[in-house]
């Protein structure tokens, strides 16, 4: 089947019944129009303008500030520190630890540098 066979079948068909050839008619133009129209005129919708601006405050009466917490006169806010602990500071703050503890922290770091380096491809 080419296409002069299927533009005989369709004169054949149009040549005997006008009324369908009218109606095919119409709906092409009409499908044209609207597609015209809907190309040519533009649908313009008008998008609300918000606004996010709020006019000035203007204050009717003097402002007021809350009252905060009060801080007791011997509360140091911050000190000096010094460079370095004196032996009372280093006595009093740093705990050495003994053998057995820094044996046991040497056996946990091993296991978990041996875990690490065995999962390592």
């Amino acid at each position: 089947m080419d296409f002069s066979e299927i533009g005989d079948n369709i004169r054949d068909f149009f040549s005997q019944r006008q009324k369908a050839l009218l109606i095919s008619c119409v709906l092409i133009i009409f499908f044209c129009a609207a597609l015209i129209a809907i190309i040519l005129i533009p649908q313009k919708k008008e998008v609300p303008s918000a606004s996010f601006r709020s006019p000035p405050l203007e204050a009717d009466q003097e402002l007021l500030l809350p009252q905060g917490v009060s801080i007791p006169q011997e509360y140091a806010v911050s000190r000096q520190t010094n460079e370095k602990w004196t032996d009372s500071q280093v006595h009093e703050w740093l705990t050495l630890p003994d053998e057995e503890a820094v044996k046991k922290l040497s056996a946990s770091n091993d296991s978990l540098i041996k875990s690490i380096t065995e999962a390592a491809p």
